[in-house]
């Protein structure tokens, strides 16, 4: 089973205005001794990447501020090694289409459990590691296992 404990040198950003799932993803993650960083909207978290080096960027869709994919696109591709996960309860066609334009490694529709989003860092942290940092986007394998 895949764990927090190979988690514990990596550095997360969750960017999510949702308190309830910061404060439990907070929780999960202190539990277990596991660094993650919390932002409420994407210029926090935009102002966090400047502060800090992370190794995998998760945010949602809706932000007050702006959305996921425009938060990515801001972001940009530096540093190039960072994991960047979208989160969303909506996936409507306007969203599906977008995907594609902003490189991202992997999409999790909402709910999800604390152990889906675990098996899905430590998924895409393994294949970065095995590939150099060259993991490319979110297989169709992923994408299954991510539901079940």
């Amino acid at each position: 089973m895949k764990s927090f404990a190979q988690l514990k040198d990596v550095k997360t950003l969750l960017v999510e205005d949702d308190a309830m799932i910061r404060n439990a993803l907070s929780l999960a993650f202190k539990n277990k001794a596991c660094c993650l960083r919390v932002c409420k909207n994407g210029q926090q978290g935009l102002q966090a990447l400047k502060e800090e080096r992370f190794d995998i960027v998760i945010c949602d869709f809706r932000l007050p501020d702006m959305n996921g994919l425009e938060f990515f696109k801001l972001m940009g591709n530096r540093p190039s090694h960072i994991l960047k996960i979208l989160v969303s309860a909506y996936s409507d066609e306007k969203l599906s289409s977008e995907l594609p334009r902003v490189e991202l490694h992997a999409f999790i529709p909402k709910p999800f459990t604390v152990k889906q989003l675990v098996h899905v860092l430590v998924h895409l942290v393994e294949a970065n590691r095995k590939t150099g940092g060259n993991v490319c986007r979110m297989t169709a394998s992923l994408k299954k296992n991510i539901t079940s």
